[in-house]
């Protein structure tokens, strides 16, 4: 089942992939207000349920099961989510056009993005993953990620506030 995610992106791996820590994934990290998040948070934690559920059913008796960490953090009134993807996600502009290969989106961007949820039981616990499907821009902050030498940061008198 696919779900779609909206809010401000604080992490951006949507263009280029993070080839950070020996891995190499595509990602980003969604903010969203409390109150919106709360949707998401239900469908994460009935995820994690059914694999607690099937974790008694395989060894009745047990009382207290490790959890993982979360695909998620809150923080006062603001939730961040991590999505992440092996696959390079379409990208997709609010007009509903394919976003050329070479536009950099970056932190601020206001997107909507759609995930799958893979509950999982394994050594560091029981959790969830939230895998990161296509994408669409709607407030696009981009930048350069050219290793051509060239000034990596963007035009600060263009910059444009993405606003939630």
């Amino acid at each position: 089942m696919s779900n779609t995610i909206h809010g401000k992106a604080n992490f951006a791996f949507l263009s280029q992939p993070d080839r950070g820590f020996g891995k190499e994934e595509y990602s980003v990290t969604l903010e969203l207000p409390k109150e919106k998040a709360q949707e998401h948070i239900k469908i994460i934690q009935g995820v994690i349920s059914k694999e607690i559920a099937e974790e008694h059913k395989l060894r009745p008796g047990t009382q207290q099961l490790k959890r993982a960490p979360l695909p998620y953090k809150e923080n006062g009134d603001v939730v961040t989510f991590k999505l992440h993807s092996k696959f390079k996600p379409k990208l997709w502009d609010k007009d509903q056009k394919e976003l050329a290969p070479d536009i950099s989106i970056w932190k601020n961007s206001v997107l909507w993005a759609n995930y799958k949820l893979q509950g999982y039981n394994k050594s560091i616990g029981i959790g969830c993953t939230i895998y990161l499907g296509d994408v669409q821009i709607d407030t696009l902050v981009q930048g350069n990620n050219s290793s051509d030498g060239s000034c990596p940061f963007p035009n600060r008198e263009n910059k444009q506030e993405a606003t939630i």
